[in-house]
């Protein structure tokens, strides 16, 4: 695709993190907790000037997986990124959070949208277990970022690929969801997104 075309969907993905970032600040406005959410970042997976998300990704969060909280997946973000990015009109959202004066990479996701914009399929979401303020709280900004880059492409559905615990995406209005596309592998949720 062209340089016209890859800027056009950055800056979509630029949109939904400014109304995610509107949004989770109305939401402290009227709930508080401004501790849990102080110096959040919301940007791109690369090229941002926070810090090496895959390098964060590869080398501290490793360090905290196990039984008892995440195995990680089977492939590196760094192999995860390079496969899934090359499309311009793929989602991509990092969040990073300041905590004890450091940067700390609390989430990454990647999504991609389907060739007519029916869905956007969220394939792999992560958070980092290690401590941050946040915490287990970062699939709040994610969803609400790719639903926010899902309304501007227009898709009809958001879908989560393969879910970890289906119970936390529930939570956010997530149902299971039969792919008619896929006739072998793959568990999807999905969520209507033509109800405003």
């Amino acid at each position: 695709m062209s340089e016209e075309s890859r800027a056009y969907y950055y800056a979509l993905q630029n949109i939904a993190r400014e109304r995610t970032a509107n949004s989770l600040n109305k939401r402290l406005l009227k709930d508080g907790g401004i501790q849990r959410w102080d110096n959040l970042t919301l940007c791109s997976i690369i090229g941002d000037d926070i810090g090496d998300a895959l390098e964060f990704a590869g080398t501290e969060w490793v360090k905290h997986y196990g039984p008892e909280t995440h195995n990680g997946f089977t492939t590196s973000w760094t192999d995860l990124v390079h496969r899934n990015l090359s499309d311009t009109d793929h989602f991509n959202l990092a969040v990073w959070q300041k905590v004890d004066g450091n940067q700390v990479l609390v989430a990454l996701a990647i999504g991609t949208p389907s060739n007519k914009r029916t869905y956007l399929t969220l394939k792999w979401i992560e958070r980092y277990f290690g401590h941050s303020y946040l915490g287990g709280r970062a699939l709040w900004p994610i969803l609400t970022c790719a639903e926010e880059y899902a309304r501007l492409l227009e898709c009809k559905k958001i879908l989560i690929k393969d879910p970890v615990d289906p119970a936390k995406y529930e939570r956010y209005g997530y149902e299971e969801f039969v792919h008619p596309g896929v006739r072998l592998g793959g568990n999807y949720l999905g969520k209507d997104m033509t109800d405003g």
